[in-house]
């Protein structure tokens, strides 16, 4: 891998200027092409090692960065996890792995009180395992990569896999205050937890921090999420979300939410663009609906709120991507492409 101190400075202006908002005068690309193999990643078939062999998962890493080549804002990158249900999973939730990579987070809590006892435990298994893999990655990272902290979700989203989704959304309903608390506590976990994997990842002395979107940042940054959000209406999201997203955002310097499907746009869009902390959009649209030419007007409203957005699309659909919402604030992740795709588009806009 090149070394950071080398990849870095090229592009740093590049990002600042994305995240505030600024004139850039192009678009930037996130780019990476997987790199030929002589030799097989790392691997087990036995699933128990496979997710919490801390070796085994620090030598995949590795292994999936030094074969991968990062072109224009791309940077090599690893985020530890257990699925997306990874906070939960810290927090004690009972794990059931299907194969690599589709896990489920089973509730522990039978009551709202329950979820109070709950706390930020390094001695619980699942705790203990990205705790360890994020601080042995970050041992190894100086100027060679960075360490993402794992996918700790939302307090919401942690709350319906500690406890159930329907039993969550029920409650809302019948017992609104003791919903409330949950919430409030698991908002000061999530933002424990996120202060406890910063300290690790600082471990190893690069410049800037980067999110599981693989987006680089001179301050800490996280993707942030609700995904169960769209099943709720956005008085709702209001009520129960909002104020644990404002002080999650607080706890952070640049703050991107991951906007995931049609439904929470619809609802809650508008809403997230009010959030003065909020830095930019990640735009993921539901299966079926990818062509990014559905999605211009969005695109161009969230760019008129004053925030950026990062957006996905092919390599045939970029050139009337940016003819249509222009390079200001825009991120575009570009993926299935060859080598030769990804150096062409970076000369034709100036990269």
């Amino acid at each position: 891998m090149e070394p950071l101190s080398r990849m870095l400075p090229p592009i740093k202006d590049q990002l600042l200027a994305w995240w505030n908002h600024d004139e850039q005068g192009k678009p930037l690309f996130l780019i990476t092409v997987s790199k030929e193999a002589s030799s097989p990643a790392p691997d087990t078939d036995d699933l128990e090692r496979y997710w919490y062999d801390v070796d085994l998962a620090v030598a995949r890493a590795i292994w999936g960065m030094e074969h991968s080549a990062y072109y224009g804002i791309a940077l090599p990158f690893h985020m530890p996890g257990l699925g997306s249900a990874a906070m939960a999973a810290a927090l004690g939730a009972r794990m059931e792995y299907i194969d690599k990579r589709t896990t489920w987070a089973h509730p522990i809590c039978t009551s709202l009180h329950d979820v109070l006892q709950i706390s930020w435990d390094p001695s619980l298994r699942a705790c203990h395992y990205l705790r360890e893999v994020t601080r042995r990655l970050a041992l190894l990272s100086h100027d060679r990569y960075y360490v993402a902290p794992f996918p700790l979700e939302g307090p919401a989203d942690t709350l319906a896999g500690l406890y159930g989704t329907e039993k969550l959304m029920m409650d809302m309903l019948s017992q609104p205050e003791e919903v409330k608390r949950a919430l409030e506590h698991l908002k000061r976990l999530w933002i424990e937890a996120f202060n406890d994997i910063q300290s690790l990842i600082a471990l190893g002395g690069n410049e800037g921090y980067i999110g599981w979107a693989g987006i680089w940042a001179p301050g800490t940054t996280f993707p942030l999420q609700e995904d169960n959000s769209y099943m709720v209406s956005d008085a709702v999201f209001r009520e129960f979300y909002l104020p644990h997203i404002y002080d999650i955002m607080d706890a952070m310097d640049y703050a991107l939410w991951h906007l995931d499907g049609i439904a929470s746009a619809r609802s809650h869009l508008d809403t997230l663009l009010s959030i003065p902390n909020l830095r930019a959009i990640q735009w993921v649209p539901d299966p079926g609906h990818e062509g990014i030419r559905e999605w211009y007007d969005l695109i161009r409203h969230i760019l008129s709120r004053g925030k950026s957005v990062e957006v996905f699309a092919r390599y045939e659909e970029v050139d009337d991507l940016v003819a249509n919402v222009g390079p200001r604030g825009l991120l575009i992740g570009v993926s299935d492409v060859t080598h030769e795709q990804a150096q062409r588009l970076l000369e034709k806009y100036g990269q």
